[in-house]
């Protein structure tokens, strides 16, 4: 997962120098994607019948947890765009922020949506592992965009 994770920052690095074009982050998002997929299989121990069920509303919630992530991107790119041409405000910072937060909240809906859904198939340990590991790879993204991302400077 650190392997994958670690490419992801490297996409994301490369989103300050815009050498990146939409295809390789469409590629990267895949790698990330199909990493998720393969931790799942192998750490949720679903049975056959558990993972029949599983894997289609997984990619529902999949669907709509990366469109707000899509917007995520999309405000972290604005933003890096603007840091490089030393285009920043208190007014977009005040943007940013409220957009940042909303982002955030719609996530945890996202995640809480799919809670009943998860428990009808899968039983309660397994769903907590699932948002434990769900949880755990957000993390590692998050912690790679941190390096990734450079700093406000309010002076």
């Amino acid at each position: 997962m650190r392997q994958l994770t670690g490419l992801f920052a490297l996409v994301l690095l490369s989103l300050s120098t815009a050498a990146l074009t939409n295809d390789e982050f469409a590629d990267g998002r895949a790698m990330i994607q199909a990493a998720r997929q393969e931790m799942f299989r192998a750490e949720l121990h679903m049975t056959d019948e558990e993972a029949e069920k599983f894997w289609p509303i997984y990619s529902t919630y999949r669907e709509e947890y990366d469109g707000v992530m899509r917007r995520y991107g999309d405000m972290i790119t604005d933003y890096v765009r603007r840091y490089n041409d030393a285009d920043l405000s208190d007014e977009y910072a005040d943007e940013m922020l409220k957009s940042y937060f909303g982002i955030k909240e719609e996530l945890l809906h996202v995640q809480q949506r799919y809670l009943p859904e998860l428990h009808a198939i899968l039983p309660a340990l397994k769903v907590a592992r699932f948002y434990q590991l769900e949880n755990k790879f957000n993390a590692e993204i998050d912690a790679q965009l941190a390096r990734a991302v450079p700093l406000i400077d309010p002076s």
